[in-house]
């Protein structure tokens, strides 16, 4: 589908990414590339990103993949075949709230014939100081990620077994949809989870509010816990129609795991759904 009409710039197809047969039956002509999240926002699918590379290669595309929620400790897009992988630095790697930053990764001819001259001209450079604090971070990400999984495990369980939540998300359970497809791609499960409140918007605010420890924000892989309200914040330029779609509904909550002690955050989340009936 156009994006903006045909004047507006380049022309894209939206797919259902998690179904392959949909990448390659959406080829057209003039398809130049293929961009993907795995696992997606806010709802933890995951895309076979080994498969969609031949689909993409056969159609002499390029596969981009964004490969945030997963962090390349759990997930190595360019060993699965992808050409491109980029990271928001915010979040994992810096993981501490301190800057912005993003990161574009690919073989060197590639980032000196696209990305070398375009930076040169225009500027999109991070500040020495931003640079080097995302490098600092780098160093402390392994320790960080492999706490905060283990931790999002717990919590999942926890989340499973609650009268109040009528769907939990999370990929490194077997009761993950695509439990087959996460062990082949994935090193590990996430720092990240989703979860449905059977009393829908009203009692996803209630709980959120009453939360004492994690914090309420759209930021996500940082070193303190935050959920967010994909409905009314990251989603809310959707329509209902394109939100369920997605998954996502009034009672829908993503939690990102911090590297808060474990027991304190149950403690912080039975309280929570308590307050929200």
């Amino acid at each position: 589908m156009p994006l903006g009409g045909r004047d507006a710039g380049p022309e894209t197809t939206l797919v259902d990414g998690k179904v392959t047969e949909n990448w390659a039956e959406a080829v057209r002509p003039n398809t130049k590339l293929f961009f993907l999240e795995s696992p997606t926002n806010p709802t933890l699918e995951v895309v076979d990103i080994a498969a969609v590379a031949k689909i993409a290669n056969a159609a002499g595309a390029r596969l981009v993949v964004d490969n945030v929620f997963a962090t390349p400790m759990q997930q190595k897009p360019l060993e699965l075949g992808a050409h491109v992988v980029v990271y928001s630095a915010t979040k994992h790697i810096d993981g501490q709230g301190r800057c912005l930053g993003g990161v574009i990764l690919s073989d060197k001819k590639w980032i000196d014939e696209n990305l070398h001259d375009y930076f040169r001209h225009t500027g999109p450079s991070l500040s020495p100081f931003n640079a080097w604090t995302l490098l600092k971070g780098l160093e402390t990400l392994p320790l960080r990620v492999r706490q905060q999984t283990e931790t999002a495990a717990k919590i999942a369980d926890f989340l499973a077994d609650r009268p109040e939540v009528s769907r939990l998300i999370y990929p490194g359970r077997a009761d993950h949809p695509q439990a087959d497809l996460i062990k082949r791609q994935m090193k590990g499960g996430s720092t990240l989870l989703c979860f449905d409140l059977k009393g829908g918007k009203k009692a996803a605010f209630a709980f959120e509010n009453a939360l004492k420890i994690i914090l309420i924000s759209n930021n996500l892989g940082d070193s303190k816990s935050l959920i967010t309200h994909p409905a009314t914040t990251t989603h809310k330029s959707l329509t209902d129609e394109a939100r369920a779609e997605l998954g996502i509904d009034a009672g829908t909550l993503r939690l990102s795991v911090g590297l808060e002690d474990a027991d304190d955050l149950l403690n912080d989340i039975e309280g929570a759904l308590k307050a929200a009936g």
